[in-house]
């Protein structure tokens, strides 16, 4: 499995296009706007979907392991 997902780029489980999620929002103080925002790949269907959500949460897990 490629370890660098991308926007765009296919679900190893469904093949559709994943898009990406935000997981954490910095901001500074005194600044108008988030200064850092990290994204995390996501296809909300394999997340979403009572049968694959655990297949989904082990690659993952496993990517961000290895």
């Amino acid at each position: 499995m490629d370890t660098n997902l991308l926007h765009g780029d296919l679900c190893p489980l469904c093949r559709r296009p994943l898009t990406l999620r935000p997981i954490a929002i910095v901001r500074s103080a005194g600044v108008p706007h988030p200064t850092r925002t990290a994204y995390r790949p996501d296809c909300r269907y394999c997340a979403t979907d009572m049968f694959r959500s655990q297949q989904w949460a082990d690659l993952m897990r496993a990517r961000h392991e290895s």
